[in-house]
């Protein structure tokens, strides 16, 4: 046989978990169609000697609904191995929409998940090429996609089209309710892989509304469970924020029969080591053979934020103030104002009236206060502060960090600070990602995008995880990121690597692999900024059977498709 591409001479990491094997691949048509040995000649070939040869990542946890309309190869996610990625997490999305909620939709994904109104106006234009769902798949697959997509139906975009601008406001009456059940059947019929909600009372919309998934009682989101069962495929995802909701998880999988993934389990989220009693929850669970599974992450929760819009400050009953103000002007008043500056002080040090403020949520030990006190200064008028600790450059200028902070955003309301938020303690995150319960993703591509940059998890957590700390094998590693989350998710033609299966691939120096540092680009529409990460370490990644090109080349021949997923047996 003459294949299309050979990769010879590698270390086979299949995305099962089983040892890796020394030999070469062979692939015909896209699709791997040899494995071990493969004589014969091909009009390719890359030389892996030294390298590991495995499935190309499948990234659950992204949010590229919109950007995929603007940019097809889906960047970054690709330049770190991976080659496929879910949408709609957390109940967010883009479809259905109508006409007329097309701004609503836009500016809650600018409050929720911080992307630039201006960057997704000027992105998708102003004549959408969809307004239901099925549209909007079909608009995905016409597009020249660099990676596979597939799509979840998200409970935000599905309660307004049903609902308007009361998805904000209220429950749904029983007709919604019905109507919503037939979009959902609906959604699940063209290939969605399942539906998406969030109740975490983080997800702030617009004009600080709670975003419309919040408002539904718990039988709206029965009834829609019931739905994405009858359609015999799927998953449900739910976003829960730090409150676990372990009885609503087993109603819903009750009603449903479908898995679900709850998110998210993350270090110090109810304080010092209180992951470890809801690993211990989880596991019960699915020692009683429910499929209910926690979704976990290998970073650190990191935010970067500047003084315009101080979004870690959300849920701080002390920066009320600043958050009802509306512009820059009457901003600047509040941080100088010094009755402002106690309240706030008081809440970071843990005294006074607004100690349970941080999150909504009363935490046990000191995770809020040790939180900010990690604060790093990334960019402000004086160069010299650049990447050092807020509470350093305090503590040497003779003030509270609280007071150096909104001094520093008074020169500059551009300053920009880095904040640890959770799962930055790495003994706790070590032994939540060894927890083989835990789906391992959070890595929120296309969302947050001036704040943060974890699309580079799966090359971290190689680099980090696996050759730095030991906490996995690699085998144990690549499976986390490949076949587990594929299998998990129905994706049953991806995230592994054997004969007759989708060329998907991804070859890595095991000791190269990583992510950069990040840095802030303007390569968004309208000349948005955005948080990006290098790899290193990675040789190839094939789509499909495609080599991709190098980072910021776009194919000759994309190959990434829309994977839609249907009715099981």
């Amino acid at each position: 046989m003459t294949y299309d591409l050979k990769i010879v001479g590698g270390d086979i990491v299949d995305g099962t978990g089983t040892e890796r094997l020394r030999g070469d691949l062979g692939i015909k048509d896209g699709k791997v169609v040899a494995v071990g040995a493969v004589p014969g000649s091909a009009e390719r070939t890359i030389d892996a000697a030294g390298l590991i040869v495995a499935p190309g990542f499948v990234d659950i946890h992204t949010h590229y609904d919109a950007q995929v309309l603007w940019d097809p190869m889906l960047t970054i996610s690709p330049w770190h191995g991976v080659t496929t990625v879910v949408v709609g997490n957390c109940g967010f999305g883009i479809a259905p929409t109508r006409p007329e909620h097309r701004s609503l939709i836009l500016r809650t994904l600018e409050r929720v998940e911080a992307m630039s109104l201006a960057a997704l106006e000027a992105g998708i234009g102003p004549d959408w090429p969809f307004v239901t769902f099925p549209e909007y798949m079909d608009a995905v697959a016409r597009r020249p996609l660099g990676i596979n997509v597939a799509v979840m139906l998200g409970h935000t975009p599905l309660r307004l089209t049903v609902m308007g601008e009361d998805a904000t406001e209220r429950a749904a009456r029983p007709d919604e309710i019905a109507a919503m059940k037939r979009l959902v059947a609906e959604a699940m019929d063209v290939g969605a892989v399942g539906f998406a909600t969030s109740v975490s009372k983080v997800h702030i919309g617009y004009a600080g509304r709670p975003v419309p998934s919040r408002l539904a009682a718990f039988d709206e989101m029965l009834e829609i469970a019931d739905a994405v069962g009858r359609s015999g495929h799927g998953i449900i995802q739910y976003n829960v924020g730090r409150d676990p909701r372990w009885d609503e998880y087993e109603a819903l999988h009750a009603k449903s029969g479908r898995p679900l993934v709850w998110t998210a389990l993350l270090a110090g989220s109810l304080g010092p080591n209180s992951h470890r009693a809801q690993l211990a929850k989880a596991a019960d669970q699915i020692a009683r053979g429910l499929p209910i599974y926690p979704q976990g992450a290998c970073r650190p929760i990191q935010i970067e934020f500047d003084f315009h819009s101080p979004v870690v400050f959300d849920t701080w009953a002390s920066f009320a103030a600043a958050r009802e103000t509306a512009d820059d002007a009457s901003r600047r008043a509040v941080y100088a104002d010094p009755a402002f500056r106690t309240r706030v002080r008081r809440q970071a040090d843990g005294r006074g009236p607004d100690d349970a403020a941080f999150m909504g949520k009363e935490l046990e030990g000191d995770t809020r206060r040790a939180a900010f006190w990690t604060y790093v200064i990334t960019e402000a008028s004086d160069p010299a502060l650049k990447e050092r600790k807020l509470a350093d450059v305090a503590r040497e200028r003779g003030k509270h960090a609280v007071d150096m902070m909104l001094d520093l955003a008074l020169v500059d309301l551009g300053t920009r600070m880095r904040a640890s938020q959770l799962n930055f303690v790495e003994d706790e995150v070590r032994e939540i990602i060894k927890d083989g319960n835990v789906v391992i993703g959070l890595g929120d591509g296309g969302a947050h995008l001036s704040q943060l940059c974890d699309a580079c998890y799966a090359t971290h957590l190689l680099g980090h995880w696996v050759r730095e700390d030991g906490a996995l094998t690699l085998e144990q590693a690549v499976h986390r990121l490949t076949g587990a989350t594929a299998s998990l998710f129905g994706l049953v033609d991806r995230g592994r690597l054997a004969v007759g299966l989708p060329a998907d691939i991804v070859v890595f120096d095991p000791a190269a692999i990583g992510a950069s540092t990040l840095e802030r680009v303007h390569d968004l529409p309208a000349g948005a900024d955005r948080l990006i990460a290098h790899p290193r370490g990675i040789h190839a990644v094939i789509v499909n059977g495609e080599p991709l090109p190098p980072p910021g080349q776009v194919p000759e021949r994309p190959s990434g498709r829309l994977l839609r997923q249907r009715r099981t047996a």
